[in-house]
């Protein structure tokens, strides 16, 4: 099993459904050169120490006026990183850390409670804590590294 992964949707085919999908098609004959084209993407894939992702791509709506990116899932350390942008006049309800976060500002502003976040500005939470609701009033770019259960739909 992968240490990591990145994999936006991990919704398993409903196993009825995936049955009625491989028994209502006709098998066919793949070309010769293909299987060895497979093995050696899964052997590449497999030995790969590396994730990278374009800038542009892997955003997805959270809700209206918010986008994530999911970066990177570590099972063995129970985390996931991911990117969460902001349009300016966007506000997140408060929420409750099942682990310890870490963010990152890397462009615009955001407040939660008395404290005002800028670009460069580091700021962590230990499980257990709870944060006050999270406005930007510039819009904001955060990298953010938390439980798995914390962010759901990220």
């Amino acid at each position: 099993m992968k240490r990591f992964r990145n994999e936006a949707d991990e919704q398993p085919i409903d196993t009825e459904v995936l049955d009625a999908l491989l028994t209502a098609t006709t098998p066919v004959e793949p070309p010769r050169a293909l299987r060895a084209i497979v093995l050696e993407r899964i052997g590449r894939q497999a030995d790969s120490k590396f994730i990278t992702l374009p800038g542009a791509q892997g955003w997805k709506e959270l809700i209206p006026g918010i986008e994530v990116k999911r970066l990177c899932v570590d099972e063995q350390a129970g985390t996931k990183s991911f990117l969460l942008r902001a349009r300016a006049g966007m506000s997140l309800p408060g929420h409750d850390h099942h682990g310890f976060e870490e963010c990152m500002v890397i462009d615009g502003e955001f407040s939660m409670g008395d404290i005002t976040l800028r670009a460069g500005d580091y700021h962590a939470a230990v499980t257990g804590t709870m944060h006050p609701a999270a406005s930007t009033r510039t819009g904001v770019t955060v990298y953010l590294r938390a439980a798995i259960s914390d962010y759901p739909g990220v």
